[in-house]
């Protein structure tokens, strides 16, 4: 099994950085930034950059750049959109007609909501998916100041890509290294724990309001 991991990795590691780094930047400024997005596996796009990194050698701070600069240039466009009140950019179909009510209700709640409860709402909701889709534009429509958006979204971007980007490339390393399976169990657990928590973690603010 380890060796079958650690030939994975090489093979990963051979991937070009262009490719790897591109393709990342589309599909994390795409999930932040289009309603389309909740289902782009952001997360686990981190995680490949993290595992990408170890194997090829690269210097973590290249990945965590790219998809923190992309994950909130995604969710500014979201706060655009939501802000200019475009509505749902989607064809009118089942998708649309779930999503845009919970957005305008949402809308409304953040509507009445102090600037520290804002920023809190923000910040978390990058760390989930659909939310981290969602409350950008949620925050436009609701009329808050990119003042107050912009910095709480890039640093929360950035927290969130530095974080899970470095775990996958301490797991890469362990593996690359045959420095053992316990970190690479902790690993496992870690990643499991965020790819289930952003699919049922906290509830959106769409979710609160009746």
């Amino acid at each position: 099994m380890e060796r079958m991991v650690a030939a994975l990795l090489d093979q990963v590691g051979s991937w070009p950085a262009v490719l790897v780094l591109g393709v990342a930047a589309v599909v994390l400024g795409l999930e932040s930034g289009v309603v389309a997005g909740v289902l782009l596996p952001g997360s686990t796009m981190l995680v490949a950059l993290g595992l990408w990194s170890a194997a090829s050698g690269t210097h973590p701070a290249l990945p965590i750049v790219v998809a923190a600069a992309a994950s909130a240039g995604g969710a500014l466009r979201g706060w655009s959109l939501g802000s200019a009140r475009r509505g749902i950019p989607l064809p009118r179909g089942r998708l649309r007609a779930r999503v845009e009510p919970a957005v305008r209700r949402a809308e409304r709640w953040l509507t009445v909501q102090g600037p520290r409860r804002s920023r809190t709402v923000l910040a978390a909701g990058h760390w989930v998916a659909v939310t981290r889709t969602l409350t950008p534009r949620v925050a436009g429509g609701a009329g808050l100041p990119l003042r107050l958006v912009a910095p709480v979204v890039v640093v929360s971007g950035a927290a969130w890509a530095t974080t899970v980007v470095l775990l996958a490339r301490a797991f890469g390393e362990q593996v690359t290294t045959g420095a053992g399976w316990v970190p690479a169990v902790a690993f496992a657990v870690v990643v499991a724990w965020l790819l289930v928590r952003s699919r049922t973690g906290p509830r959106s603010p769409r979710a609160d309001v009746r």
